[in-house]
């Protein structure tokens, strides 16, 4: 039994991709999203048809707002989507600092830590939550992160506190964390079916969360 599609995914076959424009929105949103149309158009905060018409393509002429939209989502430049070739690369997670660790060497602030935009429900609250947290004053976010101001260091105490799970798992052996420089150990090899099981982890991890947090949260108009 062929596994069921989840929503937001086109039917296959998908049409032929003839036009650039088409090729380049389509190659991001099946890197960053798997594909998905409805977390892309959520992440981007463009309406789900939109979306749909620039993956599927050709598009009757995106305005310049909407090309805008797709690149500062993705921290890309307008050149990327119009031009053949580019060395740029899209941001294609959210990434934040660890504390350091001290099983590690000396000399790192921290491990980087990624959580892939295709982890789509953990992606969203950690997002939702820098927003709603920027807009209020620093007294506001003791609960959960302390009253600290620089936006680097609000994603780092939001992320520490989402992961914590993983981490305690990670650290009583029950658990393998990826997505982590540097790597944990028994991390240094990830397959494609470990990353895409990591993935799965972090989205269920994310739908926790939510359903925990979720009164915390103000819902936006392109929340998705």
């Amino acid at each position: 039994m062929p596994a069921p599609r989840r929503p937001g995914r086109p039917k296959a076959p998908l049409p032929a991709v003839h036009d650039l424009l088409t090729r380049q929105v389509r190659l991001l949103v099946d890197r960053a999203h798997l594909g998905n149309l409805r977390e892309a158009a959520a992440h981007v905060g463009l309406p789900y048809g939109t979306v749909r018409d620039l993956y599927l393509g050709p598009s009757p002429h995106p305005s310049a707002e909407t090309l805008h939209a797709m690149a500062v989502a993705y921290g890309l430049s307008l050149d990327w989507f119009l031009k053949e070739a580019s060395s740029e690369e899209p941001v294609l997670a959210i990434v934040a600092t660890l504390p350091p660790d001290p099983e590690f060497r000396r000399g790192r602030m921290g491990r980087q830590f990624s959580i892939p935009l295709a982890a789509w429900p953990l992606a969203r609250l950690i997002l939702r939550l820098e927003r709603a947290f920027s807009q209020r004053p620093p007294v506001a976010l003791r609960t959960l992160i302390g009253p600290v101001r620089e936006p680097e260091v609000i994603r780092q105490q939001i992320v520490i506190f989402l992961i914590g799970p993983l981490l305690e798992a990670q650290r009583l052996g029950l658990a393998t964390v990826l997505g982590a420089d540097p790597p944990y150990p028994g991390t240094h090899r990830v397959t494609e079916g470990q990353q895409a099981e990591w993935i799965t982890t972090l989205r269920q991890l994310g739908e926790f969360w939510e359903s925990v947090l979720g009164h915390l949260i103000a819902e936006d108009a392109g929340g998705g």
